[in-house]
């Protein structure tokens, strides 16, 4: 998404770059949960479709292309269609470096989990199942002659916008709440070595903010790559410390058909602003990691792409999550935990549309040919 000179991330931004894909996504999940406020355990299961995607990007002439990626998926009465559109935007090139962007993109944020496909994140952390990372806005890109740099900065709505009463509009109007985020972000590729910084502002409430910080590192080479990101919240001036997040993930190419990684992570916030302010209204002030709350998420998992038919994946992993939630914001008043085992299968299909197009086309003019 944000990495310069890379076919890897969510969206090539190069100008020539056409697409027209589905893609789809289906799992099955079994999950065992223990909490301790009761002492109980529960357990889940079953297959979920969690993604059918339709994406398509072309040029409008030599200066403006466009990308789109829908999500075909919808939820009756609380969510409108156009919040299943991740990307909707069209580009502006005046020259090979500078890219004016226009419409609904993903907020300019720095790390490596972030940057992925939402279909290619197996097993995710806090802070990215709540992100709405998905808004319209504006955004201006430079892009050094080499390719390895890029800058981006934006405007953008807040993520906080899609919270609920707290923006005082009602579902589908959360846009008049005026919310914005401001967004700066760099990216850099040094040989083996890559990057994905940014320093963000998001507006909770008007003239109140969260600063958020997001450093990602990547090493990459043939066989292996690992990455590790660092995140840091601020609610507050004193909030240094006590509101972060670290993850990271480590990928093995076993043989050419497939990937062994493994992935850790660790979340909390423990800002005291939001813990009193969680104290005495209820709410939270962070829109990521609840106040009071610490989250360690670790597991290991696999991914085959058979070299006969690379756009099918078979994947899969088990992944263990640890919740611990403070006696300041208990309703118990006591410490709390609950603790969770998730063990996954599933699979991934790709369709190139214009791939398979192409190969038709072809194919009858071969037949043509030698009747």
């Amino acid at each position: 998404m944000f990495l310069a000179s890379s076919l890897s991330a969510q969206v090539d931004y190069s100008p020539i770059f056409t697409t027209l894909r589905l893609e789809a996504r289906a799992d099955f999940d079994y999950m065992a949960t223990r909490t301790s406020s009761p002492d109980t355990t529960i357990n889940h299961y079953g297959f979920n479709g969690r993604y059918f995607n339709l994406l398509i990007g072309g040029n409008l002439g030599n200066k403006f292309s466009y990308f789109f990626r829908q999500r075909v998926v919808g939820t009756s009465g609380t969510y409108r269609l156009f919040d299943n559109t991740d990307f909707l935007y069209i580009n502006f090139n005046p020259t090979q470096q500078w890219t004016v962007r226009l419409g609904k993109d993903a907020i300019a944020v720095g790390g490596f989990e972030y940057d992925a496909p939402p279909i290619d994140v197996l097993f995710s952390t806090t802070y990215w199942d709540n992100f709405y990372c998905f808004q319209l806005g504006v955004s201006g890109m430079y892009k050094t002659k080499d390719g390895r740099n890029m800058i981006v900065a934006q405007v953008a709505n807040s993520p906080y916008v899609y919270y609920g009463s707290g923006v005082g509009t009602g579902l589908g109007k959360e846009w008049k709440s005026g919310l914005l985020s401001y967004n700066v972000l760099w990216s850099g590729t040094f040989g083996h070595f890559k990057t994905i910084y940014s320093a963000n502002i998001f507006e909770r409430q008007r003239g109140s903010f969260m600063g958020y910080i997001a450093l990602g590192h990547k090493l990459t080479y043939d066989r292996w790559d690992i990455y590790l990101d660092l995140m840091h919240h601020s609610l507050a001036w004193d909030d240094c410390g006590k509101n972060f997040g670290v993850v990271s993930c480590v990928n093995f190419l076993v043989t050419k058909d497939l990937n062994l990684f493994a992935k850790a992570a660790y979340e909390q916030n423990h800002s005291e602003a939001d813990i009193i302010a969680y104290r005495n209204t209820g709410t939270n002030l962070d829109c990521l990691v609840a106040a009071g709350h610490s989250y360690t998420l670790y597991g290991l998992g696999f991914e085959w792409r058979p070299s006969f038919y690379k756009d099918v994946r078979l994947h899969g992993f088990v992944a263990c999550r640890h919740e611990t939630e403070s006696k300041r914001t208990s309703a118990t008043g006591q410490a709390e935990f609950s603790n969770m085992i998730n063990a996954n299968i599933g699979i991934t299909w790709n369709m190139n549309i214009l791939k398979v197009l192409k190969d038709r086309v072809f194919k009858d003019k071969a037949v043509n040919q030698t009747e």
